[in-house]
């Protein structure tokens, strides 16, 4: 047993340290190796450690100790080809202006993971302490969200590089690079209320770390010089608490139900920023960020200077709740020989914070999973003498949302399994396929949060004894190829996009434009930055073993 448990804890922490999360797109089918080979059509199956995030009412079919250690392992490969070509520049000349935007492709290698795979992990313990609980099993552990928030949208493009003449990526308003992780330590009870039903509740305390930089405009640059180009990053941390409900009912031997709710994951995240500023920004004078004047109250946190700045970064992954039925096929012993699985979800990614594109929410503690609030405790200094100081503040950086406009989301997950003996042990065949809602509005697909339409399969396998349980499976999730539609292309002389030459207001936008922090959002200009083809889609692993003791 010690050998065991050795190399379950070993694996763990492989597991553990490949960190994981979202903040960057959208949340994928299952939570480790069983429930994702099954496309996420699990919440009624799920009976190790698993169901610790899926439905924690699952946990009450615990005997004994059970250790689960699992991984869905995820690779995502995206392109987006902006419409248009690279306008004519008034500062300079360059060989690529005129030239169509080139298609950039997302090229991100997992910080933590093998090339552009990322394990993102389940690491549960569950017990009813040798029957001594009597209904009740506790459970502890932790998991990550199945996302993939890792973005390099540079195309080998190096900001301020030695050759100037280097077209830019046309999706650096959007993303340039980004990463993501949230780990979710938790803690739950599962209850076996009557014969038939099963309750459940998850307890968690997470953990969440965002970085990622992007283009800002210092000004109103219709023809997107990169030379008067910011670029912006941000590295943030937070935590956050949040809670999950299940129950599961049994209405004979083959046929059972269950319904499970996730809370949304409030992150509110703090850290430093960094701008650097492009060849051609403060001409004639020189303008650098640097921190807030004295006597200004902060919004954010004290302690900027001109070499960083703090910076707050406010957002969401949301509620979801999700309902299934499942069916057993039972043998002439009344046990189990396989079964099928259906999920409906509902995720409200359309969840929005009154006063999206004022100056600021009516509620400053809201948050909202399509728009990222980020507040920059910083102004911009002046070098009027160009003698190398900056001492001219020029008013402080505005809050800046970074809009998604996104909608709720509705999923549905069908999945299975058939049971081959093998000798005193058994095979276990898995399968599932699942289809998720799109979730951005028309015209606001973005590189940086996957807001498609998607298409699951998966296939899988478990090799079971009467101490251990080993889970392999593959999968693919497709979303194809989807178009913001448009061509605009604003100028100072022809502004807007609705024909008139004004800016149209900004609920009125089809598709977000570059962030300018010099601006209040409802005086953004109007010059859509993602009008064009994305594509996308996602390859699965599965890895993951469960120990009963």
């Amino acid at each position: 047993m010690n050998g065991r448990l050795g190399a379950v804890l070993g694996f763990g922490f492989i597991s553990l340290v490949s960190s994981a999360a979202h903040a960057g797109g959208l949340t994928l089918p299952g939570s480790g190796a069983i429930s994702t080979s099954r496309a996420g059509a699990a919440i009624v199956s799920a009976d190790d450690g698993e169901a610790l995030s899926l439905n924690p009412a699952g946990l009450a079919n615990v005997k004994g100790t059970v250790v689960t250690v699992s991984a869905a392992i995820i690779s995502y490969a995206m392109s987006f080809t902006r419409t248009g070509s690279y306008d004519p520049l008034d500062a300079a000349d360059t060989a690529y202006e005129g030239t169509p935007y080139p298609t950039v492709e997302n090229n991100a290698q997992a910080p933590l993971g093998f090339g552009s795979f990322q394990p993102v992990p389940v690491i549960a313990v569950a017990t009813d302490l040798g029957g001594r609980l009597g209904k009740l099993r506790l459970a502890a552990g932790l998991y990550a969200p199945n996302a993939y928030p890792f973005r390099d949208m540079t195309n080998g493009y190096q900001f301020n590089g030695p050759n100037m003449n280097e077209p830019p990526p046309p999706s650096r308003y959007d993303i340039y690079t980004q990463e993501g992780a949230i780990i979710i330590p938790s803690i739950a009870a599962a209850y076996r209320v009557l014969p038939q039903l099963d309750v459940g509740a998850r307890f968690s305390y997470g953990f969440a770390h965002v970085k990622s930089t992007v283009a800002l405009w210092t000004g109103t640059q219709y023809d997107e010089d990169v030379g008067k180009d910011v670029l912006f990053s941000a590295d943030a941390k937070g935590t956050f608490p949040t809670f999950g409900l299940g129950l599961t009912y049994r209405i004979n031997k083959a046929i059972s139900v269950a319904a499970a709710y996730n809370y949304a994951l409030v992150i509110h995240a703090k850290g430093d920023a960094t701008a650097t500023n492009g060849p051609r920004v403060g001409i004639p004078d020189p303008i650098k960020i640097g921190p807030v004047s004295p006597g200004t109250p902060t919004r954010c946190a004290e302690g900027s200077t001109f070499d960083s700045q703090k910076v707050c970064v406010d957002f969401q992954i949301p509620m979801s709740a999700t309902v299934g039925a499942r069916y057993q096929f039972l043998d002439k012993n009344d046990q189990p020989r396989g079964d099928i699985e259906l999920n409906i979800g509902w995720e409200n990614w359309g969840k929005r914070c009154a006063g999206t594109g004022t100056a600021e929410y009516e509620d400053p503690s809201c948050t909202s999973p399509g728009v990222y609030r980020v507040v920059v405790d910083g102004e911009p200094y002046l070098d009027i003498d160009q003698d190398g100081t900056f001492e001219s503040p020029v008013g402080r950086l505005q809050t800046s949302f970074l809009d998604h406009r996104l909608k709720d989301v509705w999923t549905a997950r069908l999945g299975g399994s058939y049971i081959l003996p093998a000798g005193e042990n058994s095979v276990t065949l898995r399968g599932g396929v699942g289809y998720d809602s799109r979730a951005a509005e028309e015209g606001w697909l973005r590189a940086d949060i996957d807001g498609m339409a998607r298409v699951t399969t998966t296939i899988g396998a478990a090799y079971t004894t009467k101490r251990f349980q080993i889970n392999v499976g593959l999968g693919a999730i497709f979303a194809g190829s989807a178009t913001n539609e448009g061509n605009c292309n604003p100028t100072q002389a022809n502004q807007g996009c609705a024909g008139t030459g004004d800016d149209q207001p900004l609920e009125d936008r089809n598709g977000p434009d570059p962030i300018n922090p010099l601006s209040e959002p409802f005086n953004q200009a109007e010059n859509p930055v993602t009008q064009g083809t994305f594509k996308g889609r996602y390859l699965l692993g599965m890895l993951g073993a469960s120990f009963w003791f």
